[in-house]
Parts: structure tokens; C-alpha cells; sequence
């Protein structure tokens, strides 16, 4: 008998709502079908991920579109395979009662971020807007931004919007806000926060056809995921059942939107983050984005497995009414 090839997948984060299509594919046995046995891991420290998938350490990673292209600018040759979760808004989120409307108003206030690069962008904003550094304050908080702010330990935080700020408004019971990265730096998209699929070049070497099915299966995740919402939150929550509330259900619905329906690397997305990452200063003009990802290992699209909606799922609906 022949192994199943198992392959390690680390997630960009704890195990969440976004990362739904993922469980799904190895739920409903989409992965087995296509011969594969992955486990799935959560990180402690976000930007453990980088250094893991750059020094190959594991297979597969998932990880932000901007903290891709800075593993390559360090020199860890990694390479995106496809994308996950499309353009998240992301921005400093805040309670309204804090007092902030405008970028300005960071001026005397602590702001929170995850890990270095959420710093190196709340600096750059404030470059652009004119504030000097030390007019406010920034805490690295980690995966806790929430927290943060409820204990008032900050006044604000880099976030996702369908996610922190979701999860600030539930818990705090108060009116939250967001000023977006995007219009404030003018880059007219949220793609520098679209989380990838990352490996390395040297496991892509010798696992190229692994690697085709495992995109395969995800995608098949991601179209069940969608056409299919409220079960797939079930299921979800059968498998990680922290996740069975009001709060978790309603930043999974938020999430809803943003999975990318096809997977694919957006030529305008890694043009419009390359020239943000030069701009930062993570990066310079000799990085050629388009060296960082590949859509060589996804489905010729179209591609779906699913036959037309026949309105069994509203049946079942009503028949259980």
C-alpha cells in the first residue's frame, strides 16, 4: 500500500472564520480525494510564519500579500500559489468613543499593531500626513488587538475590518470606525492584506503535482464554502467549536465576500503592492514583482465542480421549517 503524502499547511494565523474554505476541502474529503493527507497547523507569533515557510520548514503557508513580497526582499525564496482571501478592508480601527475621526487625531494616542510591518505602515501613514514620531505612540500587541483596546491598553489598532473591527463592535457593545490603509496611502485596493498561499521554491522543485491538488481541492473548498454558507459554518464549528458564536458568526459572515472565487494571483494587485513595498522601504525598484507568485498550479479556469442550483438546499430548508 502506498503512503498518502501529507503535507504540513501552517495558517497566518489562529484557525478563524477566513480560513473556512481550507477546512472544508479537508472536511468533506476533497484533499483524500485528491491523495493527499494535510495537517493543518495554527501559528502562536504571526511573523513566525515568514522565517518557516522562507527557511522550507513547511510546505505550505498562508500569509499577507505584503509580508510575501518582504520574504523575498530578504532573500527567502517563496513563491505565492494562489490566493485565499481577496482584499480584506484594512485599516486602524478604533472605538468612536475614542475621540478619533481623522487620520490626525493619532496625535497623543497609543496605537497597536501585530508585527513589524503593521509599525512600518502606521509610520508611513503618518509621514504622508505630516505627523512627527513622537507624537504618538505605537505597542506591538500581537494577535490581540481586540484585547488591547477593550483593556485600554491602546487607543487604536491595525486591523481587518471584517474581522477585528467586527469582533471590537461585539464585544465592547459601542459604535467602532476604520480609516482605511488604502485611501489613506492612495493605493485604490486592499491587496497588500490579500492572504496567500506561499511555498518555497525548493519543496515546489520536487512536489509540483502535490501542489496542483492541493490548489485543486482548496478551490472545490472555497466554491462549497460559498454556494453552500450556512452549512459550511456548521461544519466549521464541528471542527473548531470556539468558534460557535454570535461574535465568530458574525465575522464569518463578513468574511463571506472577500474569498477569492477562483484563487488566481491579480497581475494589478502584486503591481500596485511592489510599487507600496518601495514606498515603505521594504523593498527597492531591482524587486520584480511578478517574480513572487505563480497561477501555474491552479485550475484552468472556468472550472467547477458543482452542477446549477436545482433549490435542494431550499427544500431541505423547508422541509426542517
Amino acid at each position: 500500500m502506498i503512503a498518502t503524502p501529507r503535507l504540513s499547511l501552517l495558517l497566518n494565523w489562529y484557525a478563524n472564520p477566513y480560513h473556512t474554505p481550507v477546512f472544508m476541502a479537508h472536511h468533506l474529503g476533497f484533499y483524500k480525494e485528491e491523495g493527499l493527507a494535510p495537517a493543518i497547523m495554527e501559528t502562536t507569533d504571526p511573523s513566525d510564519v515568514t522565517d518557516l515557510i522562507g527557511q522550507n520548514k513547511v510546505d505550505i503557508a498562508l500569509k499577507a500579500m505584503v509580508h510575501s513580497i518582504a520574504a523575498r526582499a530578504k532573500g527567502y525564496k517563496v513563491l505565492s500559489i494562489g490566493t485565499l482571501f481577496h482584499e480584506p478592508p484594512t485599516g486602524l480601527i478604533f472605538l468612536k468613543s475614542s475621540g478619533i475621526k481623522g487620520f490626525d487625531d493619532i496625535r497623543g494616542k497609543r496605537i497597536g499593531y501585530i508585527g513589524r510591518f503593521g509599525k512600518i505602515i502606521i509610520d508611513d501613514l503618518a509621514r504622508r500626513a505630516n505627523i512627527e514620531p513622537d507624537a504618538y505612540e505605537t505597542i506591538r500587541v500581537g494577535m490581540n488587538i481586540t484585547d488591547a483596546i477593550i483593556q485600554n491598553k491602546v487607543d487604536a489598532g491595525m486591523g481587518i475590518g471584517c474581522f477585528q473591527q467586527v469582533e471590537l463592535e461585539q464585544v465592547s457593545g459601542q459604535e467602532t470606525g476604520m480609516l482605511r490603509v488604502d485611501e489613506l496611502a492612495g493605493l485604490g485596493c486592499c491587496c497588500f492584506c490579500s492572504i496567500l498561499f506561499l511555498v518555497n521554491e525548493a519543496y515546489l522543485e520536487n512536489n509540483q503535482e502535490n501542489v496542483r491538488r492541493f490548489m485543486r481541492a482548496t478551490l472545490r473548498g472555497t466554491q462549497w464554502t460559498l454556494e453552500n454558507p450556512e452549512k459550511a459554518y456548521e461544519l466549521l464549528c464541528e471542527q473548531i467549536p470556539r468558534l460557535r458564536t454570535d461574535t465568530f458568526r458574525k465575522i464569518y459572515i463578513s468574511c463571506l465576500p472577500y474569498f477569492s472565487r477562483d484563487l488566481i494571483n491579480v497581475d494589478r494587485d502584486w503591481e500596485k503592492v511592489g510599487l507600496y513595498a518601495q514606498q515603505l522601504g521594504i523593498t527597492d525598484e531591482t524587486m520584480d514583482c511578478h517574480s513572487c507568485y505563480t497561477n501555474e498550479f491552479l485550475p484552468d479556469r472556468p472550472y467547477s465542480t458543482f452542477e446549477p442550483l436545482d433549490g435542494a438546499y431550499i427544500s431541505e430548508q423547508l422541509k426542517a421549517s
